[in-house]
């Protein structure tokens, strides 16, 4: 499943997926192709999943229950404490290469902030 093409804020008015919730203020855009509704966060320029019951339910059925989760965690703490291993930190960044010599910054958190939201690097 791809993720689907999100309208600039420009576009709002114009596009019949995005609608403003007038108590809110909130604009939110429905994706058609599979019914699921994201809310635009001003503050950071970005789409965000709104959480509903079937996105919950959809959410926990990938990962099990929670006493299944309990038993697991609890094995692997087991096996860490024995073999004296510590828990590997898991990378999250991406990282971007190959950008023309005379690309902004400013164009670079235009792109990449319609995918999510866009952190320095504090290490360089």
């Amino acid at each position: 499943m791809s993720a689907p093409k999100f309208p600039k804020p420009s576009e709002f008015a114009a596009d019949t997926r995005v609608q403003l919730v007038e108590e809110t203020g909130h604009y939110i855009f429905t994706d058609p192709s599979d019914g699921g509704e994201y809310e635009y966060d001003e503050a950071k320029g970005a789409w965000f999943p709104m959480w509903n019951e079937s996105l919950v339910e959809q959410q926990q059925s990938i990962y099990g229950t929670e006493q299944d989760d309990d038993v697991v965690e609890e094995q692997e703490s087991t096996k860490r404490k024995n073999k004296g291993l510590a828990r590997k930190k898991e990378n999250t960044s991406v990282y971007v290469s190959g950008l023309p010599l005379d690309t902004t910054d400013e164009e670079m958190v235009a792109f990449f902030s319609q995918c999510g939201t866009i952190m320095p690097d504090i290490v360089t």
